[in-house]
């Protein structure tokens, strides 16, 4: 009995939802990218209604996608675990909790209690000291910060964190691969780059070694492109861009 119950809790249709749960996200990535990033990832498997992140502590690394119907969550799930995702694998389940836009949609919405705010504690002032009154400082009197001895520094574009890759050609949803092997067999390609989502096809130039990959979209490109950048065939290391066009 013990373990009809044990298995009877591990069935899909016990534990279905709408909302996927998303963790082991990469935490240095803006929230607003991270969204954006998610929505072209997960879109491809039906329709979205919403996208939950929040840069709160307890919630970092985290997020809720929420779809349209069931059977479009479970696909995402089964496609996308372990998925390379801004360098780390994504872990993806079925939510415990029922987001609130399909609670309102079937009736079942209720209003949560709001949680009581706290009050915010004034800070004493420290004293006057005599070593203050002394340097000729005054009570309450605000100093300008001291002028800067040397220019800001300057941020180059390389040293901020981008995704996907954003190599000469502009983003598209073509692939451009270089140095494939000369005795390359058919086949290859296609079981490296059909794990990644939006795959459509592969097209080998022959006599040149290179090849054309094209997927749904520019950002799924974008993804199996930072997903396989250190790929090899063989002894060969791939080179992978956009396709100019």
């Amino acid at each position: 009995w013990g373990k009809i119950r044990a298995l009877s809790r591990r069935t899909p249709q016990a534990m279905s939802s709408n909302t996927v749960y998303v963790n082991n996200l990469n935490e240095k990535v803006k929230i607003e990218e991270l969204k954006k990033a998610l929505a072209h990832v997960f879109s491809q498997f039906g329709k979205i209604l919403e996208i939950q992140a929040s840069k709160a502590l307890k919630k970092r690394g985290q997020a809720w996608v929420i779809f349209d119907d069931t059977k479009s969550a479970s696909k995402a799930i089964d496609e996308l675990q372990g998925f390379n995702f801004y360098h780390k694998p994504m872990r993806v389940a079925f939510s415990r909790k029922k987001s609130d836009v399909i609670s309102k949609r079937d009736g079942t919405f209720v209003e949560r209690p709001k949680k009581p705010q706290r009050r915010k504690k004034n800070k004493k002032r420290k004293p006057e000291t005599k070593e203050m009154k002394s340097n000729g400082k005054v009570k309450n009197q605000k100093q300008a910060p001291p002028a800067p001895t040397s220019a800001p520094p300057t941020i180059s574009r390389g040293s901020t964190m981008s995704f996907p890759p954003r190599p000469t050609a502009a983003p598209n949803r073509i692939l451009f691969v270089e140095n494939l092997p000369t005795d390359y067999k058919e086949g290859y390609l296609e079981t490296l780059f059909m794990k990644s989502p939006g795959y459509k096809e592969v097209r080998v130039v022959p006599g040149r070694n290179v090849a054309f990959i094209e997927f749904q979209n520019d950002y799924l490109a974008g993804l199996a492109m930072n997903q396989n950048e250190s790929a090899t065939i063989g002894q060969n290391k791939l080179h992978i861009s956009y396709a100019k066009q």
